[in-house]
């Protein structure tokens, strides 16, 4: 989705700057006031690799971005001033650009802006549902708990990232070792046993005529495949980045038949989450529809919830719209109905955040233990069928020498 940069004013009148992510301008506008804030100018971001190194930035800095959240939260609890705990948490952090940031919200809050629009300033580090759960804390007085709030939705979403990444581990090494094993077999073992057969091989075995052909392939056009895979793969990445193909690809992951049922439970844990934080944080529902869009994974969902956003602030109920969207798992909708007729929103929110994200741990956690197994048998499968044709063969070639 494009980035725009913007300036905008606050409700008071204080110049603010910084950078979202909306399909256009307009919606860039829109997104700004549903914010609180007055537009001045929006306009795309034109320098792709800054922004890209601008996330990988933000990506790496996660962890210490979650950590300042959290001592943040307890010294301003334990009764320090704002300015105070800033310079304890900046002269202790280790990590030189974050720590730099840091120093210029520092600068911004002795000046007299508030804690808020410094950090959307600083929107490498710190996203758009960071600076509206401190604008929502500032504005309710409590803004230590809108930190620690902050501080413990940030440290879920990691720990969730991070199973998913250790489960894929396993299965990517598996991957690789079999690509591995049987290059190694037709590029060096096949080509070394091959001369045995050079005065039979109309009367070889038609599994080994196809292991000779497969490997003389992959020795004759193997690098030129490699290649041509490599700007297949760069092409790909690149038209992932532009929103069409994009939405593309998220729209048929959420209808795939093996991926998509997780998929919608992990987009049903990331929103309830958000919707349970940014509610106990003080916004309310359609700010935080707004703000919780930028936590999910899929932009076809997040276009969907713009949609029940829509619905929402014409007097739709949640659920209702959260059915039509269909983005979510349909007992979290019909739970969150409940929640919304009981005026426990939250809560229920909160239950059902708990619930999906032990879910997709578990249902990955099953996935992997069945996608295991599967790979090494195929490697099995290859690795022997490519032996069991040589060898058949080489007994051939004995029979016909007797």
């Amino acid at each position: 989705m494009p980035t725009f940069a913007y300036r905008a004013l606050t409700v008071g009148g204080e110049r603010v700057a910084g950078e979202l992510e909306a399909a256009d301008s307009r919606t860039a506008i829109v997104r700004l006031q549903e914010n609180g804030l007055i537009p001045i100018d929006t306009s795309p971001v034109r320098a792709k690799a800054a922004a890209g190194q601008q996330r990988a930035r933000s990506t790496k800095a996660g962890k210490h971005v979650s950590q300042i959240t959290r001592e943040l939260a307890t010294l301003i609890g334990a009764g320090q001033t704002l300015e105070g705990a800033l310079g304890i948490v900046a002269e202790e952090l280790r990590h030189k650009e974050l720590q730099a940031a840091l120093g210029r919200i520092l600068l911004n809050v002795r000046s007299g802006v508030s804690l808020s629009e410094s950090f959307a300033q600083e929107q490498t580090f710190f996203p758009s549902i960071y600076v509206s759960m401190v604008r929502a804390g500032e504005a309710a007085g409590r803004l230590d708990k809108s930190l620690l709030e902050l501080a413990e939705l940030r440290e879920r979403t990691e720990a969730l990232q991070a199973k998913l990444t250790s489960a894929l581990i396993y299965p990517a090494i598996l991957v690789l070792t079999a690509l591995g094993s049987v290059t190694l077999l037709l590029t060096v073992v096949v080509p070394q046993i091959e001369p045995m057969f050079a005065n039979a091989r109309g009367k070889l075995p038609a599994s080994t005529q196809m292991v000779l052909a497969i490997s003389h392939f992959v020795r004759e056009d193997g690098t030129t495949m490699l290649i041509v895979l490599m700007l297949l793969l760069l092409a790909s990445q690149y038209a992932l980045r532009m929103p069409g193909p994009r939405r593309a690809l998220d729209r048929a992951m959420l209808k795939a038949p093996l991926f998509g049922p997780l998929l919608r439970e992990r987009l049903t844990a990331q929103l309830t989450r958000g919707l349970a934080t940014l509610l106990s944080g003080g916004l309310d529902l359609p700010q935080a529809l707004v703000v919780a869009r930028g936590m999910l994974s899929n932009s076809e969902a997040q276009v969907r919830l713009d949609q029940v956003t829509s619905r929402v602030r014409t007097g739709r109920t949640l659920a209702e719209s959260l059915t039509e969207a269909g983005i979510i798992a349909p007992v979290a909708v019909k739970m969150l109905r409940v929640g919304e007729e009981s005026g426990r929103l939250q809560s229920v929110a909160m239950h059902l955040a708990n619930a999906f994200e032990d879910k997709v741990s578990l249902r990955l956690q099953r996935l992997v233990a069945v996608m295991e197994p599967a790979m090494v048998i195929v490697l099995g499968l290859a690795v022997g069928g490519i032996v069991t044709s040589i060898l058949t063969a080489v007994i051939s070639v004995n029979d016909l020498a007797f």
